[in-house]
This record gives structure tokens, C-alpha cells and sequence, in this order.
């Protein structure tokens, strides 16, 4: 099983937390980690390596990526780093007797085996991913020419990738290319770019690898249909994506699942590291849960 992240010095504990969740829950798995890291210290690799390869007893592989690929390309100067556009690159930066890898990104947990996504056929097909879900989604499609309704618009942090098909089709090429033509499109980055290019052929996953932040609000995006399976897909999670720009290592994050982030981080170096909780952030969650209660907010659902 080959697994594929990206990261910098900045991600690097965020990115630890998330492979101690992988490892500690796929111990039965012959696993190799892949890293995509932009000038990662001495100190960040042997933390790496502590866990991966010392802990875990699993296969790590470092790739030093020029930055220089990602400098020109667009950045929202949100809490996206330029550093996610490193997987436009994998085909390149990898070694070809890879013919599949599993991408994920930093700030999720995976809670059980991932197996069974491990052994999605891929055949004939760039990705499987699952669909995403936020406000203005078909708004956000269509200024990609994405027919939302027909096809739907998928979330790049869990992609199960076939590099074979990639590699045929040219993908590092169209990836840039496409970066290049639409840079002032591109609202999510990366993600959009492997929309617009694979919105048509991709496999669409359960929910339960990619429960992404909008899954665990009040209000979904999602269409009525949908609804009773995300209900029975949140039951039985697989992958724990915090997508939102509030993340489980700062005060602010109130998603239901953060007691399981600590947990994992609690198996890191980091053990019992907790953000500073000053009366002004207890302040600021006393008001959103007020205003989640109320329905001011589109606030968390209870945990099912």
C-alpha cells in the first residue's frame, strides 16, 4: 500500500498526527509513505522517520520538491499552502514502478483500515475520490464549466490515484496547463484543477473515506437523496477530513470529531500540547454555540 502526502516544515506535526492515525489503525498492511516535502528540516525528517519507520515499522520515502513548480501559481493567501499544488506533480516526482498510490491530505484522521479503499479497481479510470459539498457549489461549477447536477464536483483530499492512466494521458502537462489558463478560476487550487480535468471520469467513493466538514453541519449542500446515505455513512467513518479553515489544533475548531484528533496527537511527541484557551477564545465559543443553537450559525450536528 503506497501512500502519498505534502508537506512543509509548518505541516509537519499536523502531518505526523495524521500518519500515527493511519498507522496505528492499519498495523496488518505493508504500508510505504511517500512524502512530498518543500526543504524539510534534518529535525522534521527524523520525526518522520521516528514514527514511521522506527514506531510503525513501515517504509518511508523523502522527495525534496523545487518550489520553484508552485511559486507562480495562484494563492487565495488562505490557510492553503502552495504546497498542495505538489500533487499536480506525482506522476513526475514518483517512481514509475508505481502504478497507484493513495493521496491524503494533512489535517484528516483515518480511524479504521483502509483496505477496502486500498482495493478500489481503478481501471480505465485517473481517481477515485468522494463528492464534496459546500455553499454556491453549482455556482463554483460552473464558473469551471462543471455540470454540478450531471456530475458533481469531488474533494482532492483523499484520492486514490492511477498513475498508470495519469502518466498515458499526459496529466503533469494539462495539470499546469490548466493552472496556467485558469488562475484566476481556481478558488479551491488544486482541487479544482483535478475537477476540471476528471469531473467526468472519476469514481465517486462513500462518504465514509472523506468525511469532510460540511458532512457534520446543520446545513449539508447536499440534495434530499443524498441525505439518508451521508446519515449512515457518518456512522461508520473510515477517514475524518477537517476541511474547514478552523483545524483541531486551535482554539476555534468545535467539530465534533476534535476529541479524536487529540488522541492521536496525544500518540505523538506532542502528547497533551493544547491551544491557548484565553477568555477571548472561551468567549468566541460560548457565542457560536449560542448561535448554532439558535440556527444563526451553521453550526455542528451531535457526533452520531
Amino acid at each position: 500500500m503506497d501512500i502519498v502526502c505534502c508537506t512543509d516544515n509548518n505541516y509537519i506535526k499536523y502531518c505526523c498526527v495524521m500518519l500515527t492515525s493511519l498507522l496505528e489503525n492499519n498495523k496488518e498492511e505493508n504500508i510505504t509513505i511517500h512524502i512530498l516535502g518543500d526543504n524539510l528540516t534534518s529535525d522534521s525528517q527524523n520525526t518522520i522517520t521516528s514514527i514511521v519507520e522506527e514506531k510503525y515499522n513501515q517504509h518511508l520515502c523523502l522527495y525534496a520538491v523545487d518550489r520553484k513548480l508552485v511559486v507562480d501559481f495562484p494563492n487565495m493567501g488562505s490557510y492553503v499552502s502552495l504546497t498542495t499544488y505538489y500533487k499536480l506533480f506525482i506522476t513526475s516526482i514518483l517512481p514509475s514502478s508505481l502504478h497507484k498510490v493513495l493521496y491524503l491530505d494533512c489535517d484528516l484522521i483515518i480511524v479504521h483500515s483502509v483496505k477496502s479503499l486500498w482495493d478500489c479497481d481503478l481501471t480505465g479510470k485517473p481517481l477515485a475520490a468522494v463528492k464534496d459539498a459546500h455553499k454556491g457549489m453549482e455556482i463554483h461549477c460552473a464558473l469551471l464549466d462543471i455540470d454540478c447536477i450531471r456530475y458533481g464536483y469531488f474533494n482532492a483530499g483523499v484520492m486514490l490515484l492511477n498513475l498508470d492512466y495519469l502518466r498515458e494521458v499526459g496529466f503533469e502537462k494539462k495539470a499546469v496547463d490548466y493552472v496556467t489558463e485558469n488562475s484566476n478560476r481556481l478558488t479551491f487550487h488544486e482541487q479544482d484543477v483535478f475537477n476540471g480535468l476528471f469531473y467526468k471520469q472519476v469514481i465517486h467513493l462513500p462518504y465514509r473515506y472523506n468525511l469532510h466538514d460540511r458532512l457534520y453541519r446543520r446545513q449539508r449542500y447536499i440534495d434530499a437523496e443524498t441525505l439518508p446515505i451521508v446519515k449512515e455513512e457518518l456512522k461508520s467513518p473510515v477517514i475524518i477530513h477537517f476541511s474547514s479553515g478552523k483545524k483541531p489544533w486551535t482554539s476555534r475548531c468545535l467539530h465534533p470529531c476534535r476529541y479524536l484528533y487529540l488522541r492521536y496527537l496525544d500518540m505523538t511527541i506532542w502528547k497533551g500540547e493544547r491551544p491557548d484557551m484565553s477568555w477571548k477564545e472561551r468567549l468566541w465559543r460560548w457565542n457560536r454555540h449560542l448561535a448554532s443553537c439558535l440556527y444563526l450559525a451553521n453550526g455542528y450536528r451531535k457526533q452520531y
